[in-house]
């Protein structure tokens, strides 16, 4: 349900393939690969919170930038721009912190997905690869 609502809500077509990014973050070393990420409380059919983020891979190493560009008010991350996102990337577990959030869950090539818990709450989130509106 988060998948369709999210690929709806991003308008990004989903990837053909790995790309090159995607084929480099899987060999443990990348810069600057750009996600679209959505999360929405878990049952929720409401539109999902977006954000841009800005990856850096470095042996397992996340680094980068999270900016909100949700047009749904109110998101626990409202009006974050360029903030710092630290996180791990070991197999396929991946984990990401932004602020005083913690997103955990899986990669695969170009995808990300997981839950988080926010202010009691629990939200499911997806990342694609790609900026928004970019069709990739």
């Amino acid at each position: 349900m988060i998948r369709s609502t999210f690929i709806a809500a991003c308008a990004i077509v989903l990837l053909i393939g790995a790309t090159p990014a995607a084929r480099a973050v899987a060999n443990g070393n990348a810069r600057n690969v750009p996600y679209v990420i959505g999360y929405h409380p878990l049952h929720s059919s409401q539109q999902p919170f977006l954000g841009q983020l800005h990856l850096n891979f470095n042996n397992g190493i996340i680094s980068g930038t999270y900016t909100d560009i949700s047009v749904r008010p109110g998101g626990p991350l409202a009006n974050a721009h360029n903030v710092a996102v630290s996180g791990g990337l070991s197999g396929s577990q991946v984990t990401l912190h932004i602020r005083q959030v913690t997103f955990r869950g899986t990669f695969s090539a170009a995808k990300m997905s997981g839950s988080s818990t926010i202010n009691g709450s629990i939200y499911t989130w997806e990342a694609q690869q790609g900026s928004p509106g970019s069709g990739r």
